[in-house]
């Protein structure tokens, strides 16, 4: 087995990727501190994406970590975090679906796991209590899938566990015939609170066992893309999770303002709110700015009303109306907004919604319209938002009858003094699915005609 170590510029990781295994792994080098714990983060659909995040976030929120490695859906990192701070990381990443808390590991097969899960060790360092009723569950991650005796001999396995408490404990096993709970399985039935998530990371040669700390909010991030009083489909449907990556992917070290000149109903101020940044937003059309206003004011207010139950921080308080403007992103100026320590993160107008490939003549013509738009953008930043030095910006990819279209304007949007940040070395980039040969991520649900391709510019 044989490893290139290569330099990732933006990141600045030393970043080994593994030969000879089913999927990549991606090992980046690190020092580690003392007091430092091991955790898996499982990555969501888009796990390079996901995967970006993190490591852009452990920089931006000076996290202190160690070893960072990378196997398909799973990400190993140590940390010494507290268990506050962990909520927190889980809360402010919208590519991840849970973090899990290594407490073992060994070198052996599946078959060798009663010898680590012991009555002693799960009462000890496994359930969260026992002296009510214990819930818990058991998750497998690998490469390769299980085969029919591990399966077989894990879902025995688990019963025994639960003959083994029975004579003491009022104890449920909840059970998941692929060995993969879901995040809403785990919270619907409280593992992290009143037993475990035991969680199983087979790798090459050795496993990892665990706990889940923490899972990702569905019910949070459902309320928010569905009950905002002000959906607005024409100003585009950004998933809440999506305007979290984007937002995580393109802050950088003291920004704490974002600016979104396209907010369309506000999805990313609202997801930005979240993250304790200032907002301020523009959009040309009026009715979308008064659904970001209302959508603004109704996340506060409702997110403040539920957060001391939760234990959450509250949202600051804000005067909305005097952030959020009517005002075209090819022209405007705002000094407010024209500030060091502002970042841009937005999506602009992707284009008509398309039901099936377009016609390459057709998707041409689209094209030619969004590349005057986006370049109008980069022109008037330059012009009148020169105290701004980092962009993220999500592109439209046009899916047509001969391949994927994607806009024409890099090297028009260099020649403005804008510089495109790679997220992989470029030989790595190649090896990628979610990676374009463009520097860019792309994004997509499995039936989408329009691909989102996602930068981060850097002014010179």
């Amino acid at each position: 087995m044989s490893w290139d170590i290569l330099f990732a510029t933006p990141l600045f990781y030393l970043i080994g990727v593994c030969r000879g295994t089913r999927k990549k792994i991606y090992w980046v080098c690190c020092f580690k501190l003392p007091g430092m714990k091991k955790y898996a983060f499982l990555l969501g659909s888009h796990p390079l994406i996901s995967f970006l995040e993190i490591l852009n976030i452990l920089t931006v929120e000076k996290v202190p970590h160690g070893s960072i490695e990378r196997m398909g859906e799973i990400l190993i990192i140590q940390l010494k975090l507290t268990a506050a701070k962990l909520n927190k990381l889980q809360d402010i990443l919208g590519g991840t679906i849970k973090i899990i808390e290594i407490v073992d590991d060994y070198r052996g097969t599946i078959f060798q796991l009663d010898k680590i899960l012991t009555r002693e060790n799960l009462l000890n360092n496994y359930f969260a209590q026992h002296s009510s009723k214990i819930n818990f569950g058991i998750s497998v991650y690998t490469t390769k899938s299980l085969v029919y005796a591990e399966i077989n001999w894990l879902r025995n396995f688990a019963y025994q566990l639960k003959r083994r408490f029975k004579d003491q404990y009022s104890i449920r096993y909840v059970d998941e015939k692929n060995f993969e709970l879901s995040s809403v399985m785990v919270a619907n039935n409280k593992l992290v609170e009143t037993g475990a998530e035991i969680v199983i990371i087979k790798q090459e040669k050795s496993f990892l066992v665990g706990r889940t700390r923490t899972v990702q909010d569905f019910r949070s991030y459902a309320q928010r893309d569905m009950e905002k009083p002000s959906p607005n489909p024409k100003s585009g449907m950004l998933p809440p999770k999506l305007a979290q990556m984007l937002l995580n992917l393109s802050r950088d070290t003291g920004q704490t303002q974002v600016f979104d000149p396209f907010c369309g109903s506000g999805v990313l101020l609202q997801e930005a709110l979240l993250l304790d940044l200032d907002v301020l937003g523009a959009d040309i059309d009026e009715e979308a700015v008064k659904d970001t206003i209302e959508n603004l004011e109704w996340l506060i207010k409702t997110y403040n009303a539920a957060a001391p139950k939760l234990g959450q921080d509250k949202i600051k308080k804000i005067s909305v109306a005097g952030r959020v403007r009517v005002a075209d992103a090819t022209r405007s100026r705002w000094e407010k907004a024209n500030q060091a320590n502002t970042f841009i993160a937005t999506e602009p107008y992707l284009g008509p919604p398309q039901r099936g490939p377009v016609l390459i003549h057709h998707a041409r013509e689209i094209s030619a319209e969004l590349e005057k738009l986006y370049l109008g953008f980069f022109t008037n930043l330059k012009k009148n938002f020169s105290k701004v030095r980092r962009v993220g910006i999500v592109f439209p990819v046009i899916k047509t009858n001969e391949g994927l279209l994607y806009l024409n304007i890099l090297e028009d949007i260099e020649k403005l003094g804008y510089i495109r940040r790679p997220f992989l070395p470029a030989e790595e980039a190649k090896k990628e699915a979610l990676a374009s040969h463009r520097g860019s991520l792309l994004y997509s649900r499995p039936d989408a005609f329009v691909l989102r391709e996602i930068f981060v510019f850097e002014k010179k």
